[in-house]
């Protein structure tokens, strides 16, 4: 698995697409309960609808999982929006506050 995929565009505009993956390897995804196997919280059809938008822009697309580790995150894991609803760096819940992982 090639964890990230990079279109080079000729142009100064970079386009990320951090939570369109699907991967998860076998062991995560085997620790996954059936709301984690869900794969809720995936950008699904970003690197569709951004298809074409920018013919000359960059695009960086993460291919794993945002539940395998949330590439848009700092390593310490902080909110990047302060007082909102937050997965941190490897999620335990989803947005809407389900518990992704089996206990």
């Amino acid at each position: 698995m090639t964890p990230v995929t990079i279109v080079q565009g000729q142009g100064p505009v970079i386009l990320g697409q951090p939570h369109s993956g699907t991967y998860v390897p076998e062991p995560i995804f085997q620790a996954l309960n059936d709301t984690g196997r869900r794969l809720l919280d995936t950008d699904w059809h970003i690197p569709r609808l951004y298809d074409g938008l920018l013919a000359d822009a960059t695009i960086v697309r993460a291919n794993f999982s945002r539940y395998v580790i949330d590439a848009n995150r700092p390593p310490d894991g902080a909110s990047l929006y302060p007082g909102q609803n937050s997965t941190g760096l490897v999620p335990t819940f989803t947005f809407d506050g389900q518990s992704i992982w089996q206990t």
